[in-house]
């Protein structure tokens, strides 16, 4: 039994890294024990936002970017890191950028019909120096849940999901938060 553990543990190990080759995941970005699931740290930038980011009426579209960082490098809470600079000697891996719709408010006289719609439709991108991926979603007051569309270079042909959990707040304004890729597996093409 215990062989067999031992085994077991070694197989899913070379699975683990056959995963990170097969999606091409540069050394800096955190996977987890499930070879297909990437975490990433991202702090969008209140400054690259469009004033519609901020105070878009429904059908506005909107734009914003920011930079990623390995997993567990931006700070929790309401912090002080500039997106555009290394935190704690640790420099930024890639640009994300949200281009999107509001899609929200509703007049008043049927706004709790629409209590459940989201108040924002996007698109985000997570371009790293060796490849990207692209996802589609919407986001709600309970945070993001967005499909992964696909992918450029090393992450060609990538499919799943993102959860996006919130850290805090920069220096910006705008939110660090963890982006959790959930990539199936499959056939790639380069």
């Amino acid at each position: 039994m215990t062989r067999l553990t031992r085994i077991t543990l070694f197989l899913l190990s070379l699975a683990g890294l056959a995963g990170v080759a097969v999606f091409g995941v540069p050394a800096v970005v955190k996977a987890a024990e499930d070879a297909n699931i990437l975490y990433f740290d991202v702090a969008c930038d209140c400054r690259t936002a469009s004033q519609t980011f901020f105070e878009g009426n429904r059908g506005d579209p909107f734009i914003v970017s920011g930079k990623m960082f390995p997993a567990g490098t931006l700070p929790s809470g309401e912090a002080s890191n500039d997106p555009t600079q290394p935190v704690d000697g640790v420099s930024s891996i890639g640009d994300w950028t949200c281009r999107g719709q509001v899609a929200g408010a509703f007049p008043p006289e049927i706004a709790p019909a629409y209590a459940s719609a989201p108040f924002a439709w996007n698109t985000q991108y997570f371009v790293l120096k060796r490849g990207a991926l692209t996802v589609e979603g919407y986001a709600t007051p309970a945070g993001e849940l967005l499909s992964v569309t696909g992918g450029i270079r090393r992450f060609s042909g990538a499919s799943g999901f993102l959860e996006e959990k919130p850290l805090g707040t920069n220096a910006t304004g705008c939110p660090n938060f963890r982006a959790k890729f959930r990539l199936r597996s499959g056939p790639r093409h380069d």
